[in-house]
């Protein structure tokens, strides 16, 4: 057990500190604490060793917080305030009020989802929201359980019967180039075979379904490459290399360079978003979600 051993800070001596500079005298502490008062000058001369430095400055017969005192207490009071906050929510199995909106993302969602859809969140007073990525069947855990509030995700099935799913519009699929191919969105998708083309590799979100609209529509382009990195895509489009087939995240990224321009939607490629929360109005991911909805109606 050596290795957990390192200096650390005597909690009682911490407290009698702590108390001390609330109450304003080693005689308050000591009567409210029941303890002599030679008690409580001792607890706090032994953590002002410990730090190596005063706390209190002794001024006629009244005390004052040093500078480092004034740290000192900054951190006991956070701690005595977890600690207080730690008791109520084991030995009192209490739920306190979050501060915080939990989402979850499935698997490629991060790639492709329109995070406007949230910004309404930010305007709740006093919340901070944390986006995580996970496994649709782990994230729903997650929501039964209550450790994360809302979760995004592209189907709706097998949902448990406490919660609510709403949906928050699709992902749309488009199909980019550089304008010396505009002649190509006449005939547009048909015309894909004439144009080279740079795909997804075989673990992107979007492969199998651009693959079956080729196979749909009996078009075969000539692959010149694959890959993910939307940064690279957005190179070979704007470059001219070749066209590419991106969600509309990445079509709004990419078509900020004037030189590409929007062969066409693939619209057989659109998946619907859909926000899913506990059915509890009281709770912070019912909120958020009506919060989205409201923003989205308001547009």
């Amino acid at each position: 057990m050596e290795k957990y051993r390192w200096d650390r800070v005597n909690f009682s001596h911490l407290f009698y500190f702590y108390v001390t500079a609330m109450e304003g005298s080693i005689k308050a502490t000591a009567e409210k604490l029941h303890v002599s008062q030679p008690t409580v000058s001792d607890q706090i001369k032994l953590l002002e060793e410990f730090f190596k430095c005063e706390l209190f400055e002794r001024r006629n017969r009244a005390l004052f917080l040093t500078k480092e005192g004034e740290l000192a207490l900054e951190y006991a009071e956070r701690l005595f305030d977890l600690s207080r906050e730690l008791t109520r929510r084991l030995r009192h199995k209490e739920r306190l009020p979050k501060t915080s909106i939990d989402i979850g993302l499935t698997p490629y969602m991060s790639q492709y989802f329109l995070y406007e859809k949230i910004l309404p969140i930010f305007n709740l007073k006093d919340v901070q929201v944390n986006i995580v990525e996970g496994e649709r069947h782990i994230l729903l855990a997650e929501l039964e359980e209550e450790n994360i509030d809302l979760v995004f995700c592209v189907n709706n099935d097998g949902l448990a019967a406490n919660t609510i799913c709403q949906k928050l519009g699709a992902n749309r699929t488009y199909a980019l180039a550089h304008k010396k191919y505009k002649g190509f969105k006449k005939d547009f998708p048909f015309s894909l075979v004439d144009v080279p083309y740079f795909g997804h590799s075989h673990s992107s979100f979007l492969r199998y379904d651009i693959d079956l609209f080729f196979s749909q529509n009996g078009i075969a382009p000539r692959l010149v490459g694959q890959g993910d990195d939307l940064d690279l895509f957005e190179l070979v489009t704007a470059q001219g290399v070749a066209f590419t087939i991106v969600s509309e995240v990445g079509k709004n990224r990419i078509c900020r360079n004037k030189s590409v321009m929007v062969l066409g939607e693939l619209e057989t490629l659109q998946t619907s978003v859909w926000g899913i929360a506990k059915n509890d109005p009281n709770s912070s991911g019912f909120k958020a979600l009506d919060h989205i909805i409201k923003g989205e109606n308001e547009k």
